[in-house]
């Protein structure tokens, strides 16, 4: 796959639009189109600004391949997971410990709460 491909592909997968991209890297959206489109050579300085923007590392965004969102696909996950989390890179036991971390962490937020609660009714 070829990198404007690539950038396509991880900006569709976020729920961007062409203009959203072209804006945040101060471009037309006609020069970002181009890119998308394999119509220009995209320097190393380029992808950096485009990896930063969609947060990820250079490497990450030039690595990216089809066979990475087939294995989402194929995982039953989402792209953009359960608590709106972009897992790109992640292996399936660091997500399902970072899904458990923040299940762990919202059922103290509800104790918290709940103990706050009390403490109110208390006083």
């Amino acid at each position: 796959m070829k990198i404007g491909h690539k950038i396509r592909k991880i900006r569709e997968m976020k729920g961007l639009s062409q203009e959203n991209v072209a804006e945040a890297l101060i471009m037309s959206p006609n020069g970002y189109a181009k890119i998308e489109r394999n119509e220009v050579d995209v320097n190393f300085e380029k992808i950096e600004k485009i990896a930063l923007f969609f947060e990820m590392k250079p490497e990450d965004l030039v690595a990216f391949d089809e066979k990475t969102v087939l294995n989402f696909l194929h995982n039953n996950q989402t792209v953009n997971g359960p608590n709106g989390v972009f897992y790109y890179g992640v292996s399936e036991k660091e997500r399902e410990l970072y899904e458990e971390t923040i299940k762990l962490l919202k059922e103290k937020v509800a104790l918290l709460e709940e103990k706050m609660e009390w403490l109110k009714t208390t006083k």
